[in-house]
């Protein structure tokens, strides 16, 4: 027999949140071929008490009283009370019974009323031969049989945006990073340079960094996907940190314009705290577009590079996600080593 349960947020960790982050695990695992996106349950509980912009609604499908597949609502009630983020999985072996759709049924009833519902697939890269679904921009694709594909279209969600999932091998650069920022810097100029440190960021950078994740909502290409306009300050991007470093390492670099002070450029990679072999995920990076077409993205993710693998030497690979329409950023990767290895397709549907 198939059930339902809604998961209450615990105060420390008890067999439920247990088997929700277990099946989070095995698809990770299943999608990268290894660990290396898991997270302790002891760290994911601390980090999602200390959420304080999200509503987060999580749901457990038992069959037979074994977990099999979970479901989460997400709310940014800050930015976007109107919008929330669906995502759903289900254990490899019990797919094909049903049970995603239940997952799906289930949150329909719950969450109900809302204008915008955005959902995520993260898939393989369609082989040559595929049937391939291709957003509205004809930039990417994501494999039409995959089921997490057929799920969102069944309900009623139309593609936005294909991403491209890359991964960086600090073993096998294309490039020496420190020959990239050389060259990205003489290209620069003198009036900008490098500043680059870990953990939380300084009261003299957090307003500009508050002016850079601004942007990075508008300028960053959203295809045919709903973008909320997100409004930052100093004591936000304080908070922002405080609440990413419970879990994380985090590593920024930034470019400055020297003649005005202002921090005009930013790269910040992220490394689990809870897992010796996690892989560095890539968060934000964004130039001011004044300050574009000076090779400052080269500059500031080249010079993170150099800083993350001094400061983690046993550092392995870093994983980044780019819209398949931003050439520009992607190009850069490119050029420094990154390769293709997943695809991840965004939905969306309207009330």
């Amino acid at each position: 027999m198939l059930t339902i349960s809604d998961i209450t947020l615990p105060t420390a960790v008890d067999d439920a949140w247990r088997d929700y982050q277990r099946i989070g695990h095995v698809h990770n695992d299943e999608l990268i071929g290894g660990p290396q996106w898991d997270v302790s349950d002891e760290a994911a509980l601390a980090a999602a008490h200390a959420d304080s912009e999200c509503e987060v609604h999580r749901y457990l499908a038992y069959l037979d009283g074994e977990a099999v597949g979970y479901a989460n609502t997400r709310v940014n009630i800050v930015d976007s009370p109107d919008k929330t983020s669906v995502y759903i999985c289900v254990l490899p072996e019990f797919r094909s019974r049903g049970i995603g759709r239940a997952l799906a049924e289930h949150i329909r009833e719950r969450a109900a009323g809302y204008a915008i519902y955005q959902a995520w697939a993260m898939c393989p890269v369609p082989e040559s031969g595929d049937d391939a679904l291709v957003p509205p921009t004809g930039a990417g694709a994501v494999p039409a049989n995959h089921p997490a594909i057929r799920l969102a279209l069944g309900y009623g969600f139309t593609v936005g945006q294909v991403e491209r999932v890359s991964r960086y091998d600090f073993a096998t650069p294309s490039i020496d990073p420190a020959s990239a920022l050389d060259e990205a810097l003489a290209h620069a100029g003198d009036e900008y340079e490098i500043v680059a440190w870990e953990g939380a960021a300084g009261d003299d950078m957090l307003a500009d960094l508050a002016v850079l994740r601004e942007r990075m909502y508008t300028d960053t290409p959203s295809g045919e996907m709903t973008v909320a306009e997100a409004r930052w300050d100093a004591e936000r991007m304080r908070k922002s940190d405080e609440e990413r470093l419970i879990s994380n390492r985090m590593f920024r670099t930034v470019v400055r314009h020297k003649p005005t002070g202002t921090v005009v450029g930013l790269n910040e990679l992220m490394l689990e705290r809870s897992n010796p072999d996690a892989f560095v995920d890539q968060w934000d990076t964004v130039v001011l577009a004044e300050h574009r077409g000076r090779r400052l993205g080269m500059a500031v993710k080249a010079a993170n590079l150099i800083a993350l693998k001094e400061a983690v030497p046993t550092a392995s690979s870093i994983i980044t996600w780019n819209a398949e329409e931003n050439r520009h950023m992607l190009a850069v990767n490119e050029a420094l080593g990154f390769y293709p290895i997943l695809a991840e397709a965004a939905f969306e549907r309207r009330a």
